[in-house]
């Protein structure tokens, strides 16, 4: 696993209590509304041990749901402790957020301040990509 993918896997936390925050649900259903959300093919695997690490300090409540159409599903559920730990992670990414918005504006002038060496350069397509993103 490489560097980006364990950051991304330390959001998931923040991730999962918000989708629960918003409704409650099982392991399979969460892990399908990770979708939308910018994390396609999440590992189930994955979200199954962050649910039992948030059940297991308290963040979190499961209980079974018997269906008529299926297997019984562990349903999960906020609890006020999971709520509070959620506003604390909107507060810390808020932060973050302000951090990441000044580096990549940094980053987007760069090409500017550098300036061409030499001649003119074709434009890196990560300068391509921010302003396309910026836009």
């Amino acid at each position: 696993m490489n560097a980006h993918e364990t950051e991304r896997r330390m959001l998931l936390t923040p991730v999962l209590l918000l989708l629960l925050a918003e409704r409650p649900g099982h392991g399979y259903e969460l892990v399908q509304r990770l979708d939308p959300m910018g994390w396609p093919e999440t590992e189930s695997a994955h979200v199954y041990r962050v649910l039992r690490g948030l059940e297991a300090c308290g963040s979190v409540v499961s209980r079974w749901d018997a269906s008529d159409h299926g297997p019984a599903r562990r349903v999960y559920t906020l609890t006020d402790q999971g709520a509070m730990e959620l506003a604390l992670w909107f507060v810390r990414l808020g932060e973050l957020h302000g951090i990441l918005h000044v580096f990549l504006e940094r980053y987007v002038q760069l090409k500017d301040a550098a300036g061409p060496v030499g001649g003119p350069e074709p434009e890196p397509p990560a300068h391509r990509y921010m302003r396309r993103i910026r836009k």
